[in-house]
């Protein structure tokens, strides 16, 4: 049924005249690029993606615009990834946890970790040669990795019944992309990967026991409702929204254009860092004037998170699947949190 939804979906849009940008190779003038996003509007996160957006048209003088063509309610966030890499969008706002059926290697973005005060989120990742590593990682599926609008403090857990000690994770069933598996699987839990509209049904009809999450949103989705408990010392990883372009579309553009769309990345992962920072605190404050009770954890516990965290997943899904790949990879994800997690520990 997904695949007839999907074939008839490619006819809608090529009727409508949006595969012609990717079909030709000449500067044909101005660029129109057709974008999908993993997150809806509601997100806090989503205000980096709409950021972007307009800059891309600011810094390009109006010779790249981005029509973002809806969310998950199009397609939904798991499955956009085929789409775009073959033209029905031109471009997509993901993480790499949604489309690990074609790369785990994309995972490495959100391993990097981020700042939890202002500072450059970007300009590590370019410095340690991260951008390059996932560079070559997408190119060979058919997308170009432009950048990450990195901001926000990380992923971090919220649960139902209290987690005091690891011991207490073996049994619960949590929300939690692919990427969070290789840890969390390994304290006896198990996982299942839900897009953000699925969570609170999940919740409330007790599917799930609580969730690990890749940054804010319990606010925005209501989950005070319905966990009861959240921590502070759960934080790890870090990232941010990746933008990908449909390769021929990318390579059909012009250099200028090209730099358009990498400059508004950059700019828009300043925007996300300093806006994000202050929705996490505002969320962790917020929630626990609403009753949800804070468990923090030991020393001892608290590293082994991190450290399993960060271990787990370098090795089972970056250097494993394609050591060729992973191994630069992974190089640049450790030169990334060893100058970010001194600084925020």
């Amino acid at each position: 049924m997904r695949l007839v939804k999907y074939l008839g979906l490619v006819g809608i849009l090529a009727s409508l005249g949006l595969f012609a940008g990717a079909c030709s190779s000449e500067d044909s003038g101005p660029v129109e690029l057709q974008m999908i996003d993993a997150f809806p509007t509601v997100l806090d996160i989503s205000q980096g993606t709409l950021f972007f957006i307009d800059e891309v048209a600011r810094i390009s003088g109006g010779d790249v615009t981005v029509n973002r063509v809806g969310g998950s309610e199009v397609t939904h966030s798991l499955e956009q990834f085929a789409p775009t890499r073959d033209g029905v969008y031109d471009m997509i706002a993901t993480v790499g946890a949604y489309h690990t059926d074609h790369t785990k290697l994309g995972l490495g973005e959100n391993v990097a970790a981020n700042y939890t005060r202002i500072a450059d989120n970007y300009g590590v990742r370019v410095q340690c040669g991260l951008y390059d590593a996932l560079e070559a990682v997408y190119k060979p599926l058919g997308m170009q990795f432009v950048g990450s609008l990195a901001g926000g403090w990380g992923a971090r857990l919220w649960t139902v019944d209290p987690i005091r000690t690891l011991d207490d994770m073996n049994g619960k069933h949590l929300r939690a992309a692919t990427i969070y598996q290789p840890f969390l699987h390994a304290y006896g839990a198990s996982t299942t990967p839900l897009q953000f509209s699925e969570i609170y049904p999940a919740l409330e009809k007790g599917v799930i026991k609580g969730l690990y999450w890749g940054g804010a949103g319990a606010l925005s989705g209501k989950w005070d409702e319905v966990i009861k408990y959240q921590y502070p010392d759960s934080l790890a990883g870090g990232g941010g929204v990746a933008i990908l372009v449909n390769q021929a579309k990318w390579d059909s553009m012009s250099e200028s254009q090209q730099k358009a769309v990498r400059d508004a990345v950059k700019s828009a992962a300043v925007f996300q860092t300093e806006n994000m920072n202050a929705v996490e605190a505002k969320e962790v404050a917020t929630l626990a004037e609403r009753g949800i009770e804070t468990i923090n954890w030991d020393a001892s516990m608290k590293k082994t998170w991190s450290d399993d965290h960060y271990n787990k997943i370098i090795a089972d899904y970056i250097v494993a699947p394609n050591p060729t790949l992973g191994e630069p990879l992974a190089k640049a994800i450790r030169c990334v949190n060893d100058i970010v997690l001194p600084d925020r520990n």
